[in-house]
């Protein structure tokens, strides 16, 4: 099942679920349009209907929530390898991600969320295309990271944090990893640097 398409065929649950949010105190939610890129889209046939996706998607969120929150146009990453490990192109990969950054501000996002990455390189693709894009936009990014402190593709918490701040991003860290003992470490190096 395409998540974004069931959602949008029951919009009441993301509703509800991100009242509750609101009414917790939430400053943020995220728009639910996590793999609503061209690349994921296609492996439910959904990839013409990626414009859609994301304008309703970040519309519900915005219905849900009203002015007094922000809401983050959510991306992550397209599930394919870049070359040499696969035959995605790094220039295509910056478009891909482009292309659903327009998407999400033409629909109104406060900010982008880059996260649950686990590629640096695809991080970078994400920054560079919103950075380039949408330059007063904030960008938060975040990847996850093994019980090793690394990436699944190797990449340690101090080398993310340099190269993601470097690019631009206004909050880099770490998310859905291997639990909180492991977060805090990975968090303390990041803050380090």
């Amino acid at each position: 099942v395409c998540p974004e398409q069931w959602i949008l065929e029951h919009p009441h649950h993301l509703i509800r679920l991100q009242e509750e949010y609101r009414k917790a105190g939430s400053d943020m939610v995220y728009a639910p349009t996590f793999s609503a890129n061209r690349i994921k889209l296609r492996e439910y046939g959904a990839e013409d209907r990626m414009e859609e996706f994301n304008h309703r998607l970040v519309r519900l969120a915005r219905e849900a929530v009203g002015e007094s929150v922000l809401v983050a146009g959510d991306l992550t990453m397209t599930g394919e390898q870049l070359a040499p490990f696969g035959k995605l192109d790094f220039k295509e990969l910056v478009e891909v991600y482009r292309e659903q950054g327009k998407y999400l501000y033409e629909a109104g996002v406060d900010l982008f969320v880059v996260e649950t990455m686990m590629s640096l390189q695809e991080t970078r693709a994400a920054l560079i295309a919103l950075r380039e894009s949408f330059p007063d936009v904030p960008v938060m990014a975040t990847l996850t990271f093994e019980a090793g402190g690394r990436t699944l593709f190797g990449t340690d918490a101090t080398i993310a944090a340099v190269v993601l701040e470097g690019l631009g991003g206004d909050a880099v860290g770490a998310n859905c990893s291997t639990g909180p003992a492991v977060m805090v470490v990975v968090i303390k190096a990041m803050a380090a640097v």
